[in-house]
């Protein structure tokens, strides 16, 4: 055998022997073995791949990308409970629209009466209240809530896979951020226990705070209007929160399909991956709304989808059921 076979085979025993025990929950597919070649290339310093520690920045959406976000999305429970319990107070008027059919979980009000317009107005609702006031009632929620399916706190229901990939990232040098339509208050409530992603990192739909001051005391209160943080605005937020563009997402559907696509067109070599929730024994199945996200898989030799079905062995961090 010549020289140059016998260090190419011990090469490739080598890097195969370094991932052994990363990402136990995925199978032995094509895109855990692309993870692998991606961070191979990009960590390489000889490579021509290569990306400098402060330029390996990493974006997960979280709904349905790192956590289970059916059969509802726990900010939007998270708020409805709020509006309840102001109207409960006196606080606001509980027959108005949109608030009764928030109160009521209307869905179909809702949707008559205009999901922006929804949801700008019952964000509106909490204006002046302090910041630390809507988080620890929001982390109160947390707390005490459970999933109607697996009753379990709904923290339980983020992705054993994905929090792999999220640590195997961090292990090189990725600076990891949330980036999610979800409220921001909402999602900094909690998510550095649950993830180990500090507060700073998460860039959601935001309400830019007002400072005022009572005597001596600056006090922080939440603003009456709401920066959106879905679709087209995903890339522009990054830009303006982060400063750098991504070079590793992670989606689940056509709202995260311009993040995904602004990190595997860049000068630096990206990757995208489109979570495909097929799996309706251990989860749900669905599809909807992502076809954008199915274009970039088939238009991208960056962008890979994962199968929850046919890519992960184990479905949540949590081993109650699945």
């Amino acid at each position: 055998m010549r020289p140059l076979t016998i260090a190419l085979l011990l090469f490739i025993f080598v890097a195969a022997s370094a991932w052994a025990e990363e990402l136990p929950s995925w199978n032995e597919t094509p895109v855990k073995q692309a993870i692998f070649d991606y961070l191979d290339a990009v960590t390489t310093p000889e490579g021509p791949d290569f990306i400098p520690v402060p330029e390996r920045v990493a974006v997960f959406d979280n709904d349905g990308t790192f956590w289970c976000e059916r059969p509802s999305y726990p900010s939007s429970l998270f708020q409805a409970h709020l509006i309840a319990q102001m109207a409960a107070n006196g606080l606001i008027d509980g027959e108005e629209m949109p608030f009764k059919a928030w109160i009521a979980n209307d869905r179909e009000a809702l949707k008559k009466y205009g999901w922006s317009d929804s949801y700008r107005e019952m964000n509106a609702a909490f204006a002046g209240m302090p910041v630390q006031a809507y988080r620890d009632s929001a982390r109160a929620f947390m707390d005490r809530s459970e999933h109607p399916k697996y009753k379990v706190p709904f923290a339980d229901l983020y992705y054993a896979p994905m929090y792999e990939l999220a640590d195997l990232l961090k292990k090189h040098d990725f600076q990891l951020w949330v980036v999610t339509g979800s409220e921001q208050d909402f999602m900094r409530s909690f998510l550095e226990d649950a993830t180990g992603v500090p507060a700073e990192r998460v860039i959601g739909s935001w309400t830019p705070a007002v400072s005022t001051q009572e005597g001596k005391e600056i006090k922080i209160v939440r603003g009456a209007v709401q920066v959106y943080n879905g679709h087209e605005a995903k890339p522009g937020n990054i830009e303006t929160r982060i400063g750098r563009r991504p070079v590793f997402s992670v989606g689940n559907s056509n709202n995260d399909q311009p993040m995904c696509r602004y990190s595997v067109t860049g000068p630096r070599r990206g990757m995208a991956l489109w979570v495909l929730h097929d799996d309706d024994e251990r989860e749900y199945k669905y599809d909807r709304g992502t076809d954008d996200m199915a274009g970039l898989v088939k238009e991208s030799e960056f962008a890979w989808r994962i199968s929850m079905s046919e890519d992960w062995n184990k479905l949540f961090r949590h081993s109650f059921n699945r």
